[in-house]
């Protein structure tokens, strides 16, 4: 089946290559991470990108503008002229403070385009930048001043010894000619043009070693690697073998890149070796399959002298999984680097790719997971490779040896010895760093961005006076004194939180340190149980999957925060818990996940601190499945007793669409409480004073349900203006309740989507009572599940005995519901392995039903409320249309996009029964358990009972 698959992907690629001379670019010119995944989540990984979108709020100095002085004319091009460049540049006087400063931004490419690669020519001070526009912008590298405009675009190379610089494209459509043009640096003149789309330079012996990609439509005639003399570009010898080539002049020897390596003898073109001769054995020996691995780059590190490899796994749909470290070999033996002792590759938003080894005898290394979502590790060996510690949910785009700081893709700089954040950078992506100079080189969208290493002070900024924007406010919070200060705490949607110190009239956006910026940060926010004597706030949040933001204070009601990361490894935080005596006993949890890329363990965990959260100790994890039993998170009570909430006589039950009450503890009934189709329950508050105050309000989207006995009976809060189940703007997103004011009474306090913090006060709302329960009480057995076309049943006789050989009786999530669901042992039969299985997915709700994106074999579950579902190959990949921008979306709706949007666009039974999605598409963790005619999948609380081993069946 496996060979089949590959045959047909490897057919598929030809007609694709058809289209181009080439395959797409590879992963130096590619996008390095999904973000959106990241939003759309992965993640978006962040992980390093090819352009950084501006971190919101980040202290931007006044610029200084420079005086426009007219460029000097360069000679022009043979064959074409010079233009006039007219790049705006904004020049920032340095400061004195341990920051990265923005010394010079740069307008140099055109709107739409951006900076492809760039090189700086210490020797002549000119900057060299190429665009996707196809120029080549020469500048001077003090006053960033344009020289010249040239009309060359591509991947660059610095001859500074003999004057030249080449410039070509790498990948080409089927109408352009391969062309390596040279570039003559003193003059600015066109030298002459190489047939070629790669190029190594043996600066000592002044020789061009010129080649092609080799991809999968590379015919079997291509030209081998040509040996060029650098002075007069004759070509001088051709290697029988083509491919990218790297030169190593520690060993005079050529490296050719082909899918595997080559090496090669820089004087006679003989081919000498093949590095990885078990890459041409893999899927019986069909090349360019899925999930075949090849090598993708190479590079000659001279500061470290080490050559390194990139060999990856190419897999459709969503990437591989854990990312493959570079290979490194001693530049002058070939002898292998051990993995934890390997340098960390960084500077390679362009092709002059940088490394950085050991700092203070420490080795930091990233550590990335990509297939749809994205999970990061930062990991720190000590010189002979032994770890000293990592976190989850950290990673940098830049380490600088020479400040001892890491930066990180959303703006953060951390202390390298601590792992702490210290303030803010300038993020762009970067192409070079001159240690000398102490400038980096990057870009952000269409501007060269230079960035003194030093000069920003670690400013906070202070509180600004503004309401919060219309967006989601999905958190709302009291003071524990709220009667006496007015006290109201906002979470924003995209990861912003305010403060109103008078009961909501106004509001200011809390900063001073914070993280900041991004649809993908989540941030929540908590008072300190002692906020009336002192007022500290605390806070904890995300990024999607791919970052951690560990744990803030504020000592000052929120004006400034500082970061509580010592010792937490699980930066990924969502809740914090407090010990009920806080003011004498400051102990506090923190609540995370984590994914341990290095021994795949992925869960949940609880880190504590007894000090206030100065330091912390991972005291337990749980959340996954070990083999052949699953590993809860025990009660947060068990690390701080006497925090256990009361129980509440009700609970939110099936698809988050009923209420269950009960009245003696052990039996439960549905209540009256009707919820629409295309909403849910998100929250059960009581009454400050519960239980001598048995108020207990039951908060959906769109409806607010309050009760005085305990669930007996309920009265709907009857508001026309949240009542439109179809419009997510005009939605409840929070809710709270005030402690009990000075009266004795209370408010309820709203977070909705427009933006908005209600403060309501229960008495003057309008109650409308709903009919009494006309309901059976029945034994607790757990969450019901969703059945919206009851399916016909007759009375099920469970499974009895010993299963079949090969078969086996459930374990772990699933088993208590098999064995007490005799309708579930008929419908599915004996499990085909001890245990679930545990994957990476993702999760949508639409109007008719929710999709499910498992990650194993790329797998799309469309689970429909009629009670049927059916099952699908994701076949979306990166670089196509993640939506049609031509449909229309009804207000309060969404498109889906990505590979749940393709699906959808592509299959009109699947969008016409689910129609619009209420909600973005999020990462989440599956587990499933196959069965003889079936399989059960579970996705946080809700469990699904899939019935039919093909492609369709039913569920409940």
């Amino acid at each position: 089946m496996s060979i089949i698959f590959t045959v047909l992907m490897s057919v598929a690629m030809l007609f694709l290559a058809a289209a181009c001379t080439q395959s797409p670019a590879p992963a130096e010119v590619e996008l390095a991470a999904t973000v959106s995944a990241l939003s759309t989540a992965n993640a978006e990984l962040v992980t390093q990108v090819a352009d950084l979108s501006a971190a919101a709020g980040l202290p931007t100095p006044t610029p200084a503008p420079v005086q426009e002085t007219e460029p000097p004319v360069s000679a022009a091009p043979a064959g074409a002229e010079a233009g006039t460049p007219t790049p705006v540049t904004v020049v920032q006087p340095r400061g004195d403070g341990p920051l990265p400063s923005l010394a010079a931004s740069v307008s140099l490419a055109p709107a739409g385009e951006t900076i492809f690669d760039l090189r700086v020519d210490s020797a002549a001070n000119r900057i060299y930048a190429s665009d996707t526009a196809g120029q080549l912008h020469v500048l001077d590298a003090t006053t960033y001043q344009p020289v010249a405009l040239l009309p060359f675009g591509g991947r660059l190379e610095l001859d500074p010894q003999h004057k030249r610089l080449y410039a070509y494209l790498p990948y080409l459509y089927a109408d352009e000619e391969p062309a390596i043009h040279v570039i003559d640096t003193e003059t600015l003149s066109l030298v002459g043009d190489l047939p070629g789309q790669a190029l190594a330079i043996d600066v000592e012996r002044n020789r061009l070693f010129v080649g092609e990609p080799l991809t999968f439509s590379t015919p079997d005639d291509a030209p081998g690697v040509r040996i060029i003399d650098g002075a007069t570009l004759e070509t001088i010898d051709e290697i029988d073998q083509p491919g990218s080539p790297v030169y190593n002049p520690e060993r005079n020897e050529l490296l050719i890149i082909a899918y595997t390596v080559y090496t090669a003898d820089a004087d006679t073109g003989q081919i000498t070796g093949d590095l990885f001769p078990e890459l041409e054995e893999q899927a019986g020996g069909i090349k360019w399959c899925n999930s075949c691995v090849w090598a993708d780059e190479a590079w000659y590190l001279p500061e470290q002298g080490l050559v390194g490899i990139q060999l990856s796994a190419h897999c459709a749909g969503k990437g591989c999984g854990v990312r493959e470290a570079p290979r490194f070999y001693a530049a002058a033996t070939m002898e292998p680097l051990p993995t934890t002792q390997a340098p960390a590759i960084q500077a390679n938003c362009g092709s002059d790719v940088m490394a950085v080894g050991a700092i203070d005898g420490r080795i930091y290394q990233n550590q990335i997971f990509d297939r749809y979502v994205v999970y990061t590790n930062f990991r720190v060996y000590d010189a002979s490779g032994a770890p000293v510690t990592w976190r989850d949910g950290l990673s940098t785009t830049f380490i600088n040896p020479t400040t001892r700081q890491g930066y990180r893709f959303d703006g953060m700089v951390f202390d390298l010895e601590t792992l702490e954040p210290i303030g803010q950078w300038p993020n762009a992506c970067i192409f070079a760093y001159d240690p000398e100079s102490g400038l980096l080189y990057g870009r952000r969208e269409n501007n060269l961005f230079v960035i003194a290493e030093r000069g920003a002070a670690a400013e906070l900024p202070v509180p600004v006076d503004q309401p919060p924007p219309e967006s989601w406010v999905i958190g709302v919070h009291a003071s524990p004194d709220f009667a006496a200060d007015g006290t109201l705490l906002a979470e924003i949607d995209e990861g912003e939180i305010y403060r109103s110190t008078d009961s909501g009239t106004s509001w200011v956006r809390l900063r001073g340190g914070l993280p900041e910026g991004g649809d993908s940060l989540r941030l929540h926010v908590y008072f300190s149980p002692a906020y009336a004597t002192d007022p500290t706030l605390y806070a904890t949040g995300y990024r999607s999957e791919y970052g951690g933001e560990g744990v803030w204070r504020s000592m000052d009601g929120g004006d400034t925060w500082e970061p509580l990361w010592d010792t937490l490894t699980h930066l990924r935080g969502e809740q914090l818990y407090f010990a009920p005596d806080f003011a004498a006993n400051p102990t506090l949890v923190l609540e995370a996940k984590f994914n341990d890329l290095a021994n795949g363990v992925s869960g949940r965990s609880f880190q504590q601190s007894t000090d206030g959260g100065l330091s912390w100790t991972v005291v337990v994890t749980g959340g996954y499945y070990a083999g052949d039993h699953d590993v809860p998170l025990p009660p947060v009570s068990e690390l701080l007793p006497g925090s256990d909430q009361t129980a509440l006589p009700v609970r939110i039950a099936g698809f988050d669409d009923a209420i269950q009450y009960t009245l003696d503890g052990a039996n439960w009934q549905t209540a009256t409480v009707t919820i629409e189709t295309t909403d849910w329950l998100f929250a059960l508050v009581p009454a400050p004073q519960y239980p001598a105050d048995p108020t207990i309000y039951a908060v959906a989207h769109h409806g607010i349900w309050r009760t005085t006995d305990g669930g007996a009976t309920w009265a709907q809060w009857n508001e026309p203006q949240y009542a439109d189940a179809d419009n997510l703007t005009k939605a409840i997103y929070s809710a709270t309740v005030t402690p009990v004011l000075n009266d004795g009474s209370h408010r309820l306090v709203l977070g909705t989507g427009e933006g908005r913090v209600l403060l309501l006060d229960p008495d003057a709302m309008a109650w409308e009572p709903l009919a009494a329960p006309a309901a059976q009480a029945q034994p607790d057995a757990g969450p019901t599940l969703p059945t919206p076309t009851p399916l016909p049943l007759t009375e099920a006789e469970p499974l009895t005995g010993e299963p079949p050989a090969g078969l086996f009786r459930p374990e772990g999530s699933f088993a208590a519901m098999w064995e007490n669901t005799a309708r579930i042992q008929q419908d599915l039969g004996w499990a085909k392995s001890a245990g679930p299985d545990s994957y990476p997915g993702a999760f949508q709700r639409f109007d008719g039903g929710v999709m499910v994106w498992v990650q194993e074999g790329s797998r799309v579950f469309v689970i429909f409320n009629d009670g049927t579902w059916q099952r699908f190959t994701d076949t979306w990949q990166e670089g196509e249309p993640e939506r049609d921008p031509a449909i229309a979306v009804p207000a309060g709706k969404l498109q889906p996009i990505r590979g749940f949007g393709k699906l959808w666009r592509q299959v009109p039974s699947v969008r016409e029964q689910l129609g619009w999605a209420l909600a973005k598409e999020e990462a989440v963790g599956v587990q499933e358990q196959i069965f003889e005619r079936g399989s059960m999948i579970r996705i946080g609380g809700l469990a699904y009972t899939l019935v039919g081993t093909g492609e369709e069946g039913k569920w409940y």
